[in-house]
């Protein structure tokens, strides 16, 4: 879940600035006005707070669905029909609905395996190639976002130092790796 916030660092803008600090001049009587320290301090802090709200505004947040390395229009399209099949049963909550919401989810379940499997392929294709080393950082900081709650490995170099990217390749390769340890 995101929590929009404040962009506070539009502050740093010169013309940001004036106007909060004419906002804040504006509105100092509430700050007298109070009587004790904590009051005071209270009054302050909105006034602060408002003023910051009205120059600077709050952020929207990620997109619902970010895009990631692996995204494409194939995607995309998938899940936005995915998507619209479900809505359809979740009102009308017929079997025909259900079996094509089902048959929906299969297929996007599908075009995302085989956009990522293409993708890492192009991306194991472009690493070998001279001007792919030199990008092996960028691409992985990259990919870093989007693989933080991945929890199997995708690929790994055998004993002759080649990369696998196929899933059973990649399993068996690392059991036979912790074996040897």
């Amino acid at each position: 879940m995101h929590i929009p916030r404040l962009k506070v660092w539009k502050l740093r803008e010169p013309d940001v600035k004036q106007e909060f600090a004419r906002l804040v001049t504006e509105r100092k009587d509430e700050v007298f006005e109070a009587d004790s320290v904590e009051s005071k301090w209270n009054a302050m802090k909105e006034v602060w707070q408002k003023a910051k709200e009205q120059v600077c505004g709050w952020t929207k947040g990620p997109l619902r669905h970010s895009e990631t390395w692996w995204w494409n229009n194939e995607v995309a399209i998938a899940v936005e029909e995915k998507r619209g099949c479900y809505e359809i049963w979740h009102k009308t909550k017929t079997a025909s609905d259900r079996n094509k919401y089902k048959e929906a989810r299969r297929n996007a379940r599908k075009n995302v395996a085989l956009a990522q499997e293409k993708t890492r392929q192009e991306l194991v294709n472009e690493m070998k190639s001279t001007a792919g080393k030199k990008n092996v950082y960028t691409v992985a900081k990259q990919m870093e976002k989007s693989r933080q709650d991945v929890v199997e490995v995708n690929c790994v170099k055998d004993t002759n130092g080649r990369v696998l990217v196929e899933k059973d390749q990649v399993m068996g390769n690392g059991e036979s790796i912790w074996k040897n340890c």
